[in-house]
C-alpha cells in the first residue's frame, strides 16, 4: 500500500482538492463514505480564525491488492489515531479507476484544541500501511524508511512485524525506493493533456534498451521528441540531468525516472565524454589546413597586385602590365553596375520631351491589350477556381446549419399540431369542441405557412448561392402574414417530396450535390460562351501586343532606313506613326519570297512586358 501525504496551505482554499476528490473526471466511480464540501470549506475557516498555515491534510491510499470499503474506512480510522485526529471529523471518499479502489482522507489541521501531528508523519504512515499490509495478509511494499519503521516497531514490541518489514530495506547501501514524479507534477501534467505515467514507463523501456549507453538512449528519446540536458542545478547535485519535451515541459529526473544511482550515473557521463573525446579530429584538421593554405594563397596573391600598383611603369613586363589592365577594367565594370544606366526605363527623366511622350503612349497601350487578354468574366471572379463537388456539397451544409435546425423545428411543429387536431376530431361529446377544433386548425395553418416559408427560403439562397439563381432571396418572414399564408401552404404543396429531401441528411446531401454539378456545368457553359464571343478582340490585342513589342525593339533584319525613321519618331513621341511605319514595312515584307522574309515574329508573354 502506499501512502502519500498533501498538506494545504490556509491562502489556498479548499476548492482545488475539493475538486479533485469529490469530482474527479477521470473515475468510474466515486463513494462519498463521510463528509462533504461544507465541511472542508468550514475547517478552512477555522485554521484562517486560529492563524494557522495549513488548513487541510490530505492522505491519498492505494492498496496493492484490492480492499474493501469497510477495509479502507478501518484504515482511514487508524491514520487518525496514529495522528491524534478525531475521527468524527474526517472527509473520506473512494474512488474507483480502472476496477480498483483508492481512498482519500481529508482532515482539519486545526482539532479544535490542537494541531494535527506532523511530526515524522511519511515514516508513520507508512508505519501503518505495512502493519496494515501484514494484518490483511498482503505483500509487503517496500518503501524508504523500512529501517527506521522496523526500529519503532521493535521499540513498541511488535518484534515479529519488525523482523518482516527490516527485510525489506535494501543491502550493502542500495539504492532506496524514490517516486518516479511528484503529486504536484503529475497535476501540472495532467492539465496540459501528458499522461505522466505512460511517459515514466516509456523512458524506462528505452533505458533498458539502450543497454546503459547514454548515447543510444538519447537517440530514443528523440524519436517521441524528448530531449535530456543537464539540470539548472548549481549545488551538490549540479550533475543532474532532466528528461524534457521540445517544447520545454519537464517530465522528470534522469535517475528518479531510470532508477539509476547518481554515482553510476556520473560514472556514465565521463564514459560518454571520454567516447566522444576520442573521436578522430584527423579530417577536420586536414579541412582546416586547406582553408589555410587558400586564405593564404590569396593574401599573397593581393598584395603582389598591391605592389604592382605602385612600382615604376617603365620596370613592369608584358604580363604584369596585362594583369593592371584587366584589373582595372574589371573595376571599371563593377563601378558601372553600381550606376543607373544612361537610358534606363527606371530614369524616364532622362529621356528628351517627346520620348517620355512614346514611352508613356506605348505603356498605356501594352496595359490596354493586356488588359483585354487577362479579362475574366464575373463568375471567374465569384467564384475562383473549381473545387470538388464533396468540398461544395460540405461548405453548404455547415453554411446552413442553423437553416436545417429550423427547418426540423417547423416541420416538427407541423407533425404536433395535425396531431392534436387528429386527436380533437377523433373526441365525441365534448364541450367547445367545435371551437377547440377551428383553434387547432388555425394552428396547424400556421405551422405549415411557416415551414413553407423556412423551406422557399433554404431553396432560394442554395439556388442563389450556386449562381442558379439570379434573384436574391427575401428575408424571412416569421411569423407569415395572414394574406401569404394560403399561397405559402400551396408552395409546400407541390413540393412535399422536395421537403422530405431536405429533412434526410443523406438524401439532402445528395441534392446539394447535384445542384453544385448544375451550378459548375452552367457556370463552365457560360464562361466559355463569354471567352468564345471576345475571341474575334483577343485575337486583335495579341496582334496589338506583337506590333508594339516589334516597335520598342525592332528585329535584326530591319532595314537601317526604317530602323531610322521608327527611332526618329519615337523620340517625336508619335507612337501611332511608328506603327503604321512598322505596319507598312510587315505587309511589304509579306509579298517578298519567303526565302528573304526577316524573321520577326515573337512570343506574346501574358503576364511579363519587357520595357519599349
Amino acid at each position: 500500500m502506499i501512502v502519500q501525504e498533501t498538506r494545504i496551505k490556509t491562502s489556498s482554499g479548499h476548492k482545488a482538492v475539493s475538486r479533485h476528490v469529490l469530482s474527479g473526471q477521470k473515475n468510474e466511480a466515486i463513494r462519498v463514505i463521510l463528509g462533504n464540501d461544507y465541511l472542508l470549506k468550514d475547517w478552512i475557516k477555522e485554521a484562517r480564525r486560529e492563524n494557522i498555515r495549513y488548513g487541510l491534510r490530505h492522505i491519498a491510499f492505494n492498496p496493492a491488492e484490492p480492499m474493501t470499503d469497510e477495509q479502507l474506512a478501518s484504515f482511514a480510522k487508524r491514520i487518525c489515531a496514529e495522528l491524534s485526529a478525531d475521527p468524527g471529523r474526517m472527509t473520506l471518499v473512494i474512488h474507483q479507476k480502472d476496477g480498483r479502489t483508492h481512498g482519500h482522507l481529508l482532515l482539519p489541521e486545526w482539532q479544535d484544541d490542537h494541531v494535527l501531528s506532523s511530526r515524522f508523519s511519511w515514516q508513520r504512515l507508512e508505519k501503518i500501511a505495512r502493519l496494515e499490509e501484514i494484518r490483511l495478509g498482503h505483500a509487503l511494499v517496500p518503501g524508504r524508511h523500512d529501517n527506521a519503521i522496523a526500529k519503532a516497531l521493535r521499540a513498541e514490541g511488535h518484534h515479529d512485524a519488525a523482523d518482516r518489514i527490516a527485510a525489506l530495506a535494501p543491502q550493502d547501501g542500495a539504492a532506496r525506493p524514490v517516486a518516479a514524479y511528484t503529486s504536484q507534477a503529475r497535476r501540472m501534467t495532467e492539465r496540459q493533456d501528458f499522461d505522466l505515467p505512460t511517459a515514466r514507463r516509456e523512458i524506462l523501456s528505452f533505458w533498458q534498451a539502450s543497454g546503459n549507453d547514454l548515447t543510444a538512449f538519447r537517440q530514443l528519446l528523440t524519436t517521441k521528441n524528448w530531449r535530456m540536458r543537464s539540470g539548472d542545478r548549481t549545488d551538490g547535485r549540479r550533475d543532474t540531468h532532466i528528461i524534457e519535451t521540445r517544447d520545454g515541459m519537464l517530465i522528470g529526473s534522469f535517475t528518479r525516472l531510470t532508477k539509476v544511482r547518481m554515482k553510476e550515473f556520473r560514472l556514465l557521463l565521463e564514459k560518454e565524454t571520454t567516447i566522444h573525446a576520442a573521436t578522430d579530429l584527423r579530417p577536420v584538421a586536414r579541412r582546416l589546413k586547406r582553408s589555410d593554405l587558400r586564405r593564404q594563397q590569396r593574401a599573397s596573391a593581393t598584395q603582389a597586385e598591391q605592389d604592382l600598383l605602385w612600382a615604376e611603369p617603365s620596370l613592369l613586363s608584358e604580363q604584369q602590365r596585362q594583369r593592371l589592365s584587366e584589373r582595372a577594367q574589371a573595376e571599371v565594370k563593377a563601378i558601372q553596375k553600381r550606376l543607373p544606366s544612361i537610358g534606363s526605363p527606371l530614369h524616364p527623366e532622362k529621356f528628351s520631351e517627346g520620348f517620355q511622350i512614346y514611352l508613356k503612349d506605348w505603356k498605356q497601350e501594352m496595359q490596354a491589350a493586356r488588359a483585354v487578354l487577362n479579362a475574366r468574366h464575373p463568375l471567374e471572379k465569384r467564384y475562383g477556381p473549381e473545387s470538388p463537388l464533396d468540398i461544395q456539397t460540405h461548405c453548404i451544409l455547415q453554411m446552413m446549419q442553423d437553416g436545417w435546425k429550423k427547418l426540423r423545428h417547423a416541420n416538427h411543429a407541423v407533425l404536433q399540431a395535425r396531431k392534436e387536431l387528429d386527436d380533437l376530431e377523433a373526441q365525441q361529446w365534448v364541450f367547445w369542441r367545435q371551437r377547440k377544433i377551428s383553434e387547432a386548425e388555425k394552428r396547424l395553418q400556421q405551422a405549415l405557412a411557416q415551414l413553407a416559408e423556412i423551406l422557399r427560403y433554404v431553396v432560394e439562397f442554395i439556388l442563389y448561392h450556386l449562381g442558379l439563381s439570379s434573384r436574391k432571396p427575401a428575408p424571412l418572414q416569421i411569423p407569415v402574414p395572414m394574406e401569404q399564408e394560403m399561397s405559402r401552404q400551396h408552395y409546400l404543396e407541390n413540393r412535399q417530396e422536395l421537403l422530405q429531401t431536405l429533412l434526410s441528411e443523406k438524401t439532402r446531401r445528395d441534392w446539394i450535390k447535384n445542384r453544385c454539378r448544375e451550378a459548375e456545368q452552367q457556370r463552365a457553359s457560360l464562361i466559355d460562351e463569354w471567352h468564345n464571343e471576345r475571341q474575334p478582340e483577343k485575337d486583335r490585342a495579341e496582334a496589338h501586343i506583337a506590333a508594339l513589342l516589334d516597335v520598342a525593339r525592332p528585329p535584326k533584319a530591319l532595314p537601317d532606313t526604317v530602323g531610322n525613321t521608327i527611332q526618329d519618331l519615337k523620340k517625336k513621341g508619335r507612337l501611332r506613326q511608328s506603327l503604321d511605319a512598322m505596319a507598312a514595312f510587315n505587309k511589304k515584307d509579306a509579298t517578298a519570297p519567303a526565302s528573304h522574309r526577316p524573321n520577326s515574329s515573337r512570343s506574346i508573354d501574358r503576364h511579363h512586358t519587357p520595357e519599349p
